[in-house]
């Protein structure tokens, strides 16, 4: 089977008398068939985020932070984030599984609560 996982984004800008609207989508094979899903509370110190023993690889990661205040950073090695996920944000993004197989998280100086979907790859 392919094109299990169906991803799509829109986007509008306006400001200054500058716009545009964009939408795109794509849709991406998943070798596995596992995914979780949950609420986690992140610390100020790293962390996994938990995704159980049926996600193997991690592939696409959506991760909603639910904070109204604090930020969160996450990445694939220690003490290394490529992603910043302000308060009340959220990104989508394919995990880079070469460096690890494992999501990291550290919020900047409170805990916070995230939503995460992680689908195997």
């Amino acid at each position: 089977m392919s094109n299990e996982l169906a991803l799509m984004v829109s986007l509008s800008f306006s400001k200054g008398g500058a716009k545009v609207r964009r939408v795109a989508s794509i849709k991406v094979d998943v070798a596995g068939d596992a995914f979780t899903h949950g609420v986690q509370q992140i610390g100020t110190s790293e962390e996994e985020i938990a995704q159980g023993n049926e996600v193997g690889d991690p592939g696409w990661v959506l991760i909603i932070n639910l904070d109204d205040t604090n930020y969160i950073e996450v990445g694939a090695l220690t003490g290394e984030y490529t992603v910043k996920i302000l308060a009340g944000e959220f990104a989508c993004f394919r995990f880079d599984k070469e460096e690890s197989v494992t999501v990291l998280a550290k919020a900047n100086s409170a805990a916070v609560n995230i939503e995460y979907f992680i689908f195997e790859n």
